[in-house]
């Protein structure tokens, strides 16, 4: 039985000469195979030629890495999960993965039901998270910052911070830096009795600085960041809180108090809708679901993510010590959200 070429392989044929070229793309879209004495030849097409009717309900389907895989293959199968990579794109309620580095470029990311995600990333080489919110990461080297999304692979360097070593320290940012309104501030301790906070306005060439008397009894080690309606909050990891106005730049110091532990004569203390987890990886026991050695020390950045009826669920920072006296070496770690943003690697911070 002679073959039956179709539309697309006369096609092809029509538009090659002899030769190995012409060889090379014509069997990428046609095999023979036998059946009985007949051979029949069968005409394939690639992947990449699937129609987007197709296309677009399979990128539905997929999760994130799978669906950033999914863009990479050609323009036509980017152009198709545009609409699943806007549902990822505004996702705010996403459960956060935890993100480990620290050895080299290589990172493991877990997902939500901890399965693990093994890649290079040499942006986070030798840096630091200090900060983590709607996918982006704050990232510090020896007084360098930078911006960086890694589902996105976009980066925005920002001017360089006061100082090449932090300490005690916890910050965070208003909002996505591609925003006109981003700022960014950090607290860390300074010395033992003096504590100082860095602010940085979107578009700004340097940070505002001021130094606040605050000794470990009245403020102790910090342990998270998060901003809301037009307030940054810096958390110890006791009861303490520090809150910086952006409009009039004040600085009141609170004591946090359990709602449901209030008596009936402190009902009208000022209430912020925050719910703490404190401790999210060492609770957990993260370190045995991700296969960490005892002789192993984690750092793990924190995070903040939208909780039910208007709440915001605060993720603290951790520094988890290793368990046997030996330690054999120190890795990082964030809890980031799944976000992707469709952008351009390079950014810019000036407005």
């Amino acid at each position: 039985m002679a073959g039956i070429p179709t539309r697309r392989s006369k096609r092809i044929q029509s538009r090659t000469n002899d030769g190995e070229v012409a060889a090379r793309r014509f069997t990428t879209l046609r095999e023979q195979i036998s059946i009985g004495n007949n051979n029949i030849e069968v005409v394939t097409r690639p992947w990449s030629d699937l129609p987007a009717e197709l296309l677009s309900p399979i990128a539905d389907q997929l999760r994130l890495i799978e669906l950033l895989s999914f863009r990479g293959v050609c323009k036509d199968w980017k152009a198709a999960a545009s609409t699943a990579s806007a549902k990822i794109e505004g996702s705010p309620h996403s459960e956060p993965w935890l993100l480990l580095y620290g050895e080299n470029s290589q990172c493991h990311l877990y997902d939500e039901s901890r399965k693990r995600y093994t890649m290079s990333i040499p942006r986070l080489d030798g840096a630091t998270c200090i900060a983590s919110n709607q996918g982006w990461l704050l990232m510090f080297v020896e007084g360098s910052m930078f911006f960086y999304c890694p589902f996105s692979d976009a980066k925005i360097e920002i001017p360089k911070f006061p100082h090449s070593i932090l300490s005690s320290h916890a910050a965070a940012f208003s909002s996505a830096p591609t925003t006109p309104e981003c700022i960014v501030a950090v607290m860390h301790r300074d010395t033992e009795s003096v504590l100082e906070l860095n602010v940085l306005r979107r578009g700004a060439n340097t940070w505002n600085k001021r130094k606040l008397i605050s000794t470990r009894p009245n403020l102790g080690v910090l342990g998270s960041a998060t901003y809301r309606d037009g307030t940054f909050h810096f958390w110890d990891k006791i009861n303490g809180l520090l809150a910086f106005s952006v409009k009039d730049e004040s600085i009141v110091k609170y004591t946090v108090v359990v709602r449901n532990e209030l008596s009936k004569n402190t009902a009208a203390l000022p209430y912020i809708p925050y719910i703490h987890e404190k401790t999210r990886f060492e609770g957990n026991d993260m370190r045995k679901k991700v296969g960490l050695g005892k002789e192993v020390s984690v750092s793990v950045c924190g995070t903040t993510v939208k909780h039910d009826y208007g709440a915001d669920k605060i993720i603290f920072s951790e520094d988890i010590d290793a368990a046997e006296e030996s330690e054999s070496h120190h890795l990082k770690g964030v809890w980031i959200q799944p976000r992707f943003f469709n952008i351009s690697p390079n950014q810019s911070w000036s407005v």
